[in-house]
């Protein structure tokens, strides 16, 4: 008799309604407990390392910002931007700014791919987008697109000097920076009109 054992026809015995639920039910969790212990819970952890990273980075930037009093620059990206590769090779590597952005200021690089809610957050709508903090995390002025590098040079001034406490962009463009240039050329002042705060 094929089959059976000592008189029992197991696959028949395991083909009544009693036996059949809990033998499928401890196969399921057998296969359940595999699942989670070699894919669930390794995919959850691995998430979680993404996201804590990435906040916690954004997160240091701030509390390091606060703690050594220095402005903010959130710099966003994406790595598929002409515009964005262009900053990065012509204006921000330039040596006297990389000094600047190393030494004087908390400078953090957001790759917009990977972090659409802090775009979100700061209202960034294009790329490059460059935004400026205060120490304690305000916003000062957020300037969308490429920015020549004299002119964020003066933004560095504008920011590391902390004159936004007395002034606004526009009174530090008159004041300081270009005062012939702006009566020849009104028009490089007015390329800050729609992003200047205060």
């Amino acid at each position: 008799m094929e089959g059976s054992h000592g008189g029992f026809n197991y696959p028949e015995i395991l083909q009544t309604k009693k036996l059949i639920a809990p033998y499928h039910s401890v196969n399921m969790s057998i296969t359940l407990n595999c699942f989670i212990k070699k894919i669930y819970w390794p995919l959850i952890f691995f998430l979680f390392l993404c996201t804590t990273a990435w906040a916690d980075e954004w997160d240091l930037a701030l509390k390091k910002a606060k703690k050594e009093d220095k402005p903010t620059i959130l710099y966003f990206f994406t790595p598929y931007c002409s515009y964005c590769q262009a900053m990065d090779s012509e204006v921000l590597a330039e040596k006297e700014i990389s000094v600047a952005l190393k030494k004087k200021i908390v400078y953090l690089r957001i790759d917009v791919e990977k972090r659409e809610d802090l775009a979100r957050f700061y209202g960034v709508r294009g790329y490059p987008t460059t935004t400026f903090l205060k120490p304690n995390g305000q916003p000062v002025i957020q300037i969308p697109g490429y920015i020549e590098k004299s002119d964020f040079k003066k933004l560095l001034t504008f920011v590391v000097e902390k004159h936004y406490n007395t002034m606004n962009l526009k009174e530090f463009l008159r004041k300081y920076v270009c005062l012939v240039p702006l009566q020849i050329r009104p028009e490089a002042l007015q390329a800050f009109y729609p992003v200047w705060q205060g």
